[in-house]
Formats: C-alpha cells, sequence, structure tokens
C-alpha cells in the first residue's frame, strides 16, 4: 500500500505540475539488475536552487502556489521515506521551463 501512495504522489504532483497541452510519460526499465520506474514530464520544472530541498518536510518551491493546489510540503518527504524503506533510492531532475524526471530505483 505504500509503493501505491509512492507512486500516486509522484503521478499527482506531474499531473498539477504540467500544462494542459504538456506530456507525461510512465517508464519502468531494468537497469543493472534494478527495476528503474520514472516519471517525466514537460511540466514547469524545479529550479536548481530548490533541488537539493525537496525532500525536507514542509519544504514547498513555491509557497503560494502550493498552497492554491493543496500542497503542504510533505509529499516528497514520505516518498522518500518509502522509498528508503524499500531499500530503494529516488532522485530528481529538472530544468525551469522544460519540466522533471523522477526515478525511483529498486
Amino acid at each position: 500500500s505504500r509503493l501505491v501512495q509512492l507512486f500516486l504522489n509522484l503521478v499527482d504532483n506531474a499531473v498539477k505540475y504540467t500544462p494542459d497541452n504538456g506530456k507525461i510519460r510512465l517508464s519502468l526499465y531494468q537497469q543493472n539488475h534494478n527495476a528503474v520506474v520514472e516519471i517525466k514530464d514537460t511540466g514547469i520544472g524545479i529550479s536548481s536552487q530548490d533541488l537539493p530541498h525537496l525532500f525536507d518536510r514542509f519544504y514547498r518551491v513555491d509557497k503560494s502556489r502550493s498552497r492554491q493546489l493543496g500542497g503542504s510540503g510533505l509529499g516528497l518527504s514520505i516518498c522518500q521515506w518509502i522509498v528508503l524503506a524499500h531499500n530503494g533510492r529516488i532522485k530528481i531532475e529538472s530544468e525551469l521551463g522544460k519540466g522533471t524526471c523522477v526515478a525511483v530505483t529498486f
């Protein structure tokens, strides 16, 4: 049930921050004997200054926009906890105006 929570949260973030004409791609593949799930979007992206803080509890990139969309700043922190509890890794790469890619490796 926690893995469902993990992926629902990540997909929900991609949907929230990708414009109507954007794209979201979900991928599952094997790499070095690991399963990798990627959620990649063409959304608004995240600045390089914010990337190191994304897994901090209560951290929100844009405080006003996150409140409008119902965010509390706990989602990615919980995602990281779930991934670590399953002996996995989570990595986020993003560029403002170009989108975000979240990779979860187990």
